[in-house]
């Protein structure tokens, strides 16, 4: 009696298996789909191209994209060496140091939410350079900077511009991150950096 219980579990544990296996997922270990008749197709680039504004696949320069819930965010033009541009402005700026390049981004940002925000108290704006490192803001006082944009409520639009001190070599291929400063959501937006 026993050994036909174990005859039965055993035919039932292996149709089991073989009909999850029949069920599983619809793609193969070669990356090709298969279709509800069992033919191979090929994945287009669409499937396999990473979402728009992760670090794989940036917004370009011009594109406006929602940066949380409360703003639009558009880099306009990117600067990658405004060192001429940051020492005309004034005087007292200091040159980057040996082996640095100040970058330079304009930055246009709308008000989307409903009170009020302030861009350069509610938005963190990076440089990361192509050698994996952000570098934060502060190059010296900038041309109609981005942290002299006041409070903005609802339809409010402005542009500012914001510098960054990155190492010459990690410049070109560079991505501009931006995200929400206090936020316990994951808001951040990758921008493409210089070319």
């Amino acid at each position: 009696m026993i050994s036909k219980l174990k005859r039965v579990f055993l035919v039932f544990l292996a149709l089991s298996i073989l009909l999850l296996s029949a069920c599983g997922g619809d793609t193969t270990d070669s990356g090709q789909k298969t279709n509800a008749e069992g033919e191979k197709t090929e994945q287009t680039n669409s499937e396999t191209k990473a979402e728009l504004g992760t670090r794989e696949n940036p917004i370009p320069i011009g594109q406006k994209a929602q940066v949380g819930p409360n703003w639009e965010v558009t880099i306009l033009e990117i600067v990658p060496d405004a060192w001429s541009i940051i020492e005309a402005e004034n005087m007292f700026n200091e040159p980057p140091e040996e082996g640095y390049q100040y970058v330079m981004a304009k930055v246009q940002v709308s008000y989307i939410g409903e009170e009020s925000g302030t861009p350069w108290v509610d938005l963190s704006l990076r440089y990361l350079g192509s050698d994996g490192n952000a570098y934060s803001e502060g190059v010296g006082v900038v041309p109609k900077a981005f942290s002299d944009i006041g409070e903005q409520f609802p339809g409010a639009t402005a542009e500012g511009n914001v510098g960054w001190a990155v190492p010459a070599d990690a410049v070109s291929g560079g991505k501009i991150i931006v995200e929400e400063s206090f936020s316990f959501e994951d808001t951040r937006v990758f921008f493409q950096g210089a070319e």
